[in-house]
């Protein structure tokens, strides 16, 4: 079941060209280096129908979870979370949150926007996953508030950190709707790229020590 609904996925990103390839003039990251491919999983926003799509996904894959009834709080992380946190937690009728990337500089010098209680199991919610980095400041955040940390839930997983997530000796459960290994299927069967340009693209994702 999992398999379909990451396929699903896919094709939803591939269309509204939320993945992007370009084996051989390759896109110009912001670290300087150059990549086949290319992520904006915030273009799902401005698209009604498919966006509600990839939440209905999500909701079905995080009804798997033995503990879903147990989430209490939905969490998005600035900026590209907050969106994607909001779409869910209005489906699933549960209170948000969304949580800064550092605490405000005047006022109550707050990090995590509107009602968190330390009762709560906060799910948090990201367009995206590369090594995790970027989701420490938001685990971090939840943690010194002291609740607890029921899961991250992305849309798209590069495929560095998998299922499982390390916070502070902790493991934190990953939930994705679909990654690489899907994408490159439904861009081959939609006949985006050939042998050579999948090759190129899985040279690229085997040197981040990705496999697909």
């Amino acid at each position: 079941m999992y398999s379909k609904l990451s396929s699903i996925a896919a094709e939803i990103l591939i269309d509204l060209k939320c993945i992007n390839f370009s084996p051989k003039k390759q896109f110009k990251l912001t670290s300087g280096k150059k990549s086949p491919v290319y992520c904006d999983c915030r273009r799902i926003i401005s698209f009604p129908k498919e966006r509600e799509k990839l939440i209905q996904l999500a909701i079905t894959k995080l009804k798997e979870k033995k503990k879903f009834n147990k989430i209490s709080n939905i969490a998005g992380g600035e900026s590209a979370g907050i969106p994607f946190a909001s779409f869910l937690a209005s489906n699933l009728n549960l209170p948000m949150t969304y949580i800064r990337k550092e605490k405000k500089k005047f006022g109550k010098n707050s990090q995590i926007e509107g009602l968190m209680s330390k009762k709560d199991n906060v799910l948090l919610v990201e367009d995206l996953m590369t090594d995790g980095g970027s989701k420490l400041r938001f685990l971090d955040a939840i943690n010194k508030f002291g609740a607890n940390i029921f899961g991250i839930l992305v849309i798209f997983n590069y495929g560095v950190v998998n299922e499982l997530f390390i916070f502070k000796k902790k493991k934190i459960e990953v939930t994705f709707l679909t990654n690489w290994k899907y994408v490159i299927d439904a861009a081959i069967k939609k006949k985006i790229l050939n042998f050579e340009e999948v090759k190129i693209i899985e040279n690229f994702l085997l040197k981040l020590n990705i496999k697909n």
